[in-house]
């Protein structure tokens, strides 16, 4: 038997008794076969989740992450303190 599968991805909302609501109509045939794998997040906007987009560039996008972290602390003794301490 040979399968044939396409990816198809949307949002939507899982709801009382474990109904899922997609956002928009999948372009499949009525009464289709269907494999469902759930993306669970827990950002919100409009009462709808969004699932965010893979970055481009994950440099960008984690820079200035935590910048609270290293406040008051001089950076770069910091690093030459642990450089010593490798050997």
């Amino acid at each position: 038997m040979k399968l044939i599968a396409k990816a198809i991805e949307t949002t939507g909302i899982v709801e009382t008794q474990r109904r899922l609501l997609l956002d928009e109509s999948l372009p499949v045939a009525d009464k289709s076969c269907v494999r469902v794998i759930v993306l669970v997040t827990k950002e919100m906007k409009n009462d709808k989740t969004t699932v965010s987009p893979e970055p481009v560039d994950y440099v960008n996008q984690l820079a200035g992450l935590h910048k609270e972290v290293w406040q008051g602390i001089d950076t770069d003794a910091y690093l030459k303190q642990e450089r010593e301490a490798w050997g």
